[in-house]
C-alpha cells in the first residue's frame, strides 16, 4: 500500500512539475495546488479510485482554480475528468448556503465533512441531469473530495467554453441552452443556480453544461431567485455577443414554475 502511495505521489508531482514549466500552472497557483494535490486525504482517494479500476493512469493538469483541480487521465472506457475539490476553501459559507435546504443531504457544519459532501452533490446532480436528456458529463464514480467523470474534449485538451467560441447558429445554442434549463427544473427538479457562459462547453457542435456542484433542488428556498440568475446571465450573454433577439427571462422563469405547479 506504502508503495503504491508514493507511486502516485511521484505520479503527481510528474505532472505538476511539467506543467508548471510549460506555464500551463501559473507561479502564484503552483504553491496551493500542490498543497491540494498532496494532501493525504486526496491521496487516499485517488489511490482507491485506482484500486478499484476507475482510473489507469492521470496524464495532464486541464486546470488550477480557487476551488478545485482538474485533471485529465484514462480509464478502461477511455479519456475521464478527475475533479479534486479543495479540502480547505474560503468559501465554506457558500458550500452552507446551496446545501442548507437540500433534503438530499443532511446538515453539516463541519468543513472536513462538507466537501466530500460537495463532492458527492456534483456526482448525483449529473447523474440526475443526464437521466432526463441533460447534456452534462457522464459521471463515473466520486471518492472523498475526488470525483470522476467523463472528459469532455479530447487528447486531454477540454473543449472550449462558451465564452470563447465563434458560435454560426447561436439561435439554436441559446435554445438547447434554454430547453436543458427547462428539463433541468421540470423533469429533473434541478436549478444550475450559477450557469453563465464560463461554465458551458461547446462540443461536438452542442453545448455542455458543466460545474453543477452548486445545483439546487427546486423545493430549496432559493431556487427560483436562481433560475430567473441563470437566465437572465445566459440570455444577456447571446444578446450582446451575438445580437440576437432573446426572451424575456422573468417570463420564462414564471413560465417554467407554472409548469412546476400543474
Amino acid at each position: 500500500m506504502s508503495d503504491r502511495f508514493e507511486e502516485l505521489e511521484e505520479r503527481i508531482e510528474e505532472l505538476l512539475e511539467r506543467d508548471h514549466s510549460r506555464k500551463r500552472i501559473k507561479d502564484e497557483e503552483y504553491f496551493k495546488v500542490r498543497q491540494l494535490a498532496f494532501d493525504n486525504r486526496t491521496i487516499r482517494a485517488l489511490l482507491k479510485l485506482f484500486n478499484k479500476g476507475v482510473l489507469d493512469d492521470l496524464t495532464w493538469v486541464v486546470s488550477a482554480g480557487k476551488e478545485s483541480l482538474v485533471l485529465a487521465g484514462r480509464g478502461p472506457e477511455g479519456e475521464l475528468a478527475i475533479k479534486i475539490y479543495r479540502i480547505y476553501t474560503a468559501n465554506f459559507r457558500k458550500y452552507l448556503d446551496y446545501i442548507v435546504g437540500d433534503h438530499r443531504f443532511p446538515p453539516v457544519r463541519n468543513r472536513d465533512k462538507i466537501i466530500p459532501l460537495w463532492a458527492k452533490k456534483e456526482f448525483r446532480n449529473l447523474r440526475r441531469l443526464r437521466e432526463v436528456g441533460v447534456r452534462v458529463p457522464r459521471p463515473v464514480d466520486v471518492v472523498g473530495n475526488v470525483l470522476v467523470m467523463e472528459f469532455i474534449g479530447r487528447d486531454g485538451v477540454p473543449a472550449p467554453l462558451l465564452k470563447d467560441s465563434d458560435l454560426e447558429e447561436p439561435e439554436r445554442y441559446l435554445s438547447e441552452i434554454l430547453e436543458d434549463i427547462r428539463r433541468a427544473y421540470v423533469e429533473a427538479d434541478l436549478v444550475h443556480g450559477d450557469l453563465s457562459e464560463y461554465n458551458v462547453m461547446v462540443w461536438e457542435d452542442h453545448p455542455w453544461i458543466i460545474d453543477v456542484s452548486q445545483a439546487v433542488v427546486t423545493a430549496h428556498p432559493l431556487s427560483f431567485s436562481l433560475l430567473l440568475r441563470d437566465l437572465e446571465r445566459v440570455t444577456s450573454f447571446f444578446k450582446k455577443q451575438y445580437r440576437i433577439d432573446v426572451p424575456d427571462p422573468y417570463k420564462l422563469a414564471e413560465e417554467l414554475a407554472r409548469t412546476k405547479e400543474v
